[in-house]
């Protein structure tokens, strides 16, 4: 058996701690096991991608098919992470049927090499894969392209949903945490720039460029292993993730869209007064739960009209606008001497917060002081 280069070892490390992620998924409790399943299988295709030494040693040698069927699986890492996304995201997703055509671009993959692989005998194979140049192939250059063109259309579909996601949660739920959207940005990120540095790492496989094909590919496996390393930590430290929307819920910008009459009347003048007049005599945001379809509920409107009202004519997040009458709240108490001996922490539960991180940062976009600060201002100016 050929030695082992420092590459092929840490790559090994890389499937052996990928593993060690599949069987932390796979048992770990959660509602949504779905979202667990798709990630492990990313995680596996992943690792066989990165290394790909079990089919060089143990495949290709004595059943060149399934080592090509087994490297061909690069093929559904992207649909895999796509599909991860939209299980985070959404409560209710499912798959379906209709995914299957996620297998188009490997289909199309094994069709191009089957006239001169998959439809030949066992010394045909292999004269393939120990063909000089076997890299300047045209089965080979055209599975490159179909696999980067497949890599840059599904993280524009993944950045695309990702963003919805963080524009749904902010429009409907008053204590929206963007934890989950964070971490789905930072882990479709980090991989697009693996993927981005793969790229050149390829350019500067089918130019001879040996040298920086080298230090390409050193560089693509240490960033590999930082991200399984990172993707472990992230993994023991919030083992349940993650809070989803569901898929019937539809950006304002939709709403207004798919209805022209919606404009910013002015004559909307008086849904705007019972909006507020609700919001200052009932405190309905002291409910840190509180929902647009809650608020809706209590005004006895329509969720979508509630939507628009706040959103579009308002021009206001449900988030920042029911945040905003919290905010008011909290100041009137740190205002008040008598209301001292209160902690910031006791305050912000009061108001309806669920963080101090969230409280913070709302109180300082709207005061631009801190929480502690404004209270020590107020009281000294009182005193």
């Amino acid at each position: 058996m050929e030695s082992l280069s420092l590459e092929s070892l840490i790559s090994l490390f890389i499937v052996f701690i990928s593993w060690i992620l599949v069987v932390f998924l796979m048992s770990a409790k959660t509602e949504n096991k779905t979202s667990n399943i798709l990630l492990s299988l990313f995680l596996l295709v992943n690792a066989q991608d990165s290394s790909g030494l079990f089919a060089h040693f143990f495949l290709y040698p004595k059943f060149p098919g399934l080592g090509m069927l087994l490297n061909n699986t690069v093929f559904f890492k992207m649909p895999l992470l796509y599909l991860y996304v939209l299980s985070v995201i959404y409560t209710d997703f499912k798959l379906k049927k209709n995914h299957l055509w996620h297998l188009l671009p490997w289909l199309i993959n094994i069709m191009v090499l089957t006239p001169r692989y998959f439809a030949v005998d066992f010394e045909g194979k292999l004269d393939f894969l120990t063909a000089n140049h076997a890299d300047q192939m045209l089965e080979i250059k055209i599975s490159y392209i179909i696999v980067h063109i497949q890599i840059i259309v599904y993280f524009i579909l993944c950045f695309t949903a990702i963003k919805k996601y963080k524009s749904l949660l902010l429009e409907n739920y008053s204590n929206a945490s963007l934890f989950n959207y964070k971490w789905l940005f930072q882990l479709v990120s980090f991989y697009a720039i693996i993927a981005f540095l793969a790229t050149f790492k390829n350019l500067f496989l089918f130019a001879h460029l040996e040298t920086a094909l080298m230090f390409s590919q050193i560089a693509v496996t240490f960033l590999a292993l930082g991200i399984i390393a990172w993707f472990v930590l992230k993994a023991l430290h919030n083992p349940e993730l993650f809070r989803g929307v569901n898929s019937n819920l539809q950006l304002v910008r939709q709403l207004v869209l798919e209805n022209t009459n919606i404009t910013k009347d002015e004559d909307d003048i008086s849904e705007v007064v019972l909006l507020k007049e609700h919001m200052k005599t009932s405190e309905p945001f002291l409910d840190a739960t509180l929902t647009i379809d809650d608020l809706a509920s209590q005004l006895e409107i329509p969720t979508k009209d509630l939507s628009v009202l706040i959103n579009h004519n308002l021009n206001q997040h449900f988030f920042d606008f029911v945040n905003s009458y919290r905010i008011k709240k909290a100041m009137h108490i740190l205002q008040d001497p008598a209301n001292k001996r209160l902690t910031i922490l006791e305050i912000l539960y009061e108001v309806g917060f669920n963080s101090k991180s969230s409280f913070n940062t709302a109180f300082k976009k709207h005061t631009h002081l801190t929480p502690t600060q404004y209270r020590e201002k107020t009281l000294r100016s009182v005193a």
